[in-house]
């Protein structure tokens, strides 16, 4: 298998929930929390950092420095130190996630722990610099001789046990449980949940989704590749793609009644509109104002009241 494209998570600035906290007299100042965890495939670890602002006050001039072990170094070749420095600030309640690629030694042997441990700092309303860390243990798996499926199922496999889904079957008829439509930089536009309550989870859901149709299309060593379904028992994720972005549909039913077809229309549609800003996005929602009529062209009649998140 050709080598695998370099793909390198840019800063994803996901407002999640920003939710006033309490104040008493004094606002608290920034409190920065720090998560990283990798995800195997073949010779390479995608890293994701996630860093969410538990205190009153915005956090300024953060930056990020990660550490790799000997087991590992950077895709990009630039080493085993990957700096990274978030433009702006970070509010009360926002959460931000930015990623990187590693490729595992050759000679490392399977079974041995990789360890990432990432520094952040940051400034709170101007006040002296503050650290946080985070740390990561992933233990290597064997590499090589595996074949391709095995990985996509363990991958996509993994996205649906974090999302809590199980396999029972409570309808033949298309259900759409969860509706992502993404950037194809892996940040989130927008997400439609029938169940409720997985939202804080949606970053992770969205980068998995992007890892996993990146690595099929180098697999296969064709730009024009793209992951159309995962299947698992009655689960499924349908994705349609594209130029600059994604939607993907985890469903339950047998029978798809044209869901592939809308998706792709949907996606089509939503590209036509908003071309140019798709083509430089940065990460504002404001300048994506049909997201919402995207998702809402795919849902089944009986979800289309409900208000995307």
């Amino acid at each position: 298998m050709g080598a695998l494209t370099l793909l390198v998570f840019v800063a994803c600035l996901l407002l999640l929930a920003s939710i006033p906290a309490s104040r008493g007299s004094a606002a608290m100042p920034a409190d920065l929390r720090a998560t990283i965890y990798g995800v195997q495939l073949e010779d390479r670890v995608t890293y994701t950092i996630s860093i969410e602002n538990l205190g009153d006050l915005p956090a300024s001039s953060v930056t990020i420095t990660a550490y790799l072990s000997p087991a590992l170094s950077l895709a990009d070749g630039s080493g085993n130190v990957w700096p990274a420095a978030l433009p702006g600030t970070i509010d009360t309640g926002q959460r931000v996630q930015l990623g990187f690629i590693a490729v595992i030694d050759g000679r490392v042997a399977a079974g041995t722990v990789a360890v990432v441990d990432a520094d952040v700092s940051y400034r709170s309303s101007g006040g002296p610099p503050l650290v946080t860390t985070a740390h990561s243990e992933v233990t290597i798996a064997a590499r090589g001789g595996v074949p391709l499926f095995v990985w996509i199922g363990a991958l996509a496999g993994g996205i649906l046990v974090m999302l809590g889904y199980a396999w029972k079957v409570q309808s033949e008829t298309v259900r759409i449980d969860q509706l992502y439509l993404l950037h194809d930089s892996g940040m989130l536009i927008r997400h439609y949940s029938n169940g409720h309550g997985l939202q804080r989870d949606s970053d992770i859901m969205s980068g998995m989704l992007i890892i996993l149709q990146e690595f099929v299309r180098d697999s296969f060593n064709d730009s024009r590749s793209s992951l159309e379904e995962v299947r698992f028992g009655e689960k499924r994720v349908l994705m349609a793609r594209g130029q600059h972005s994604i939607m993907a549909a985890v469903v339950t039913g047998k029978r798809l009644n044209g869901l592939p077809s809308r998706l792709q229309r949907a996606i089509g549609v939503f590209e036509r509109t908003h071309r140019e800003a798709l083509s430089r996005w940065n990460g504002d929602l404001a300048t994506l104002g049909s997201a919402d009529a995207a998702l809402r062209s795919v849902l089944a009649p009986k979800y289309r009241a409900a208000v995307p998140t």
